[in-house]
């Protein structure tokens, strides 16, 4: 019974402070957030100048001979489509600063990392590539939280 009370009596001291601390993402942060969009803006950004440096990484490497072509060809096509679903990321939370909104292209980028991902497993790449890859999926996941939806089971 006491117990009973002392966790009623609890709850209702913390459940309203709880409810009105909860953050709405759909819409727009207000004018000096501190911290929600500017957190968004720096995942954006640290994903996005991952990728980049993945991309051109992944050109250098592939310069110096790659065996198997068709493999090669899978990869800078996903590397590619992922660096231009990032700027599309980055494009339209600028834009609009919205989550709903720009969680569609967040979508797409965690779409073309799983890509990358299954192709990097098909074989072995360079050390350097591979660590920058595991680095990238980390963000990946940061993004995926940042916009409410689902850390990627890298596999």
């Amino acid at each position: 019974m006491t117990r009973s009370l002392i966790l009623t009596t609890a709850l209702a001291m913390f459940l309203p402070g709880l409810i009105t601390a909860q953050r709405r993402y759909d819409d727009p942060p207000p004018r000096g957030d501190r911290g929600g969009g500017r957190d968004i803006a720096r995942v954006i950004a640290d994903c996005e100048a991952r990728t980049n440096d993945f991309r051109r990484s992944f050109r250098h490497a592939s310069e110096g001979g790659f065996r198997d072509h068709m493999r090669l060809e899978d990869l800078n096509r996903h590397a590619d489509r992922l660096e231009r679903t990032m700027n599309a990321v980055r494009e339209a939370w600028n834009r609009e600063r919205n989550v709903g909104r720009t969680r569609r292209y967040v979508n797409d980028a965690l779409a073309s990392g799983q890509e990358i991902n299954r192709a990097l497993a098909r074989g072995r790449i360079h050390p350097e590539i591979q660590r920058q890859w595991s680095t990238i999926k980390i963000e990946l996941n940061r993004l995926a939280e940042a916009f409410e939806l689902p850390r990627i089971r890298w596999e």
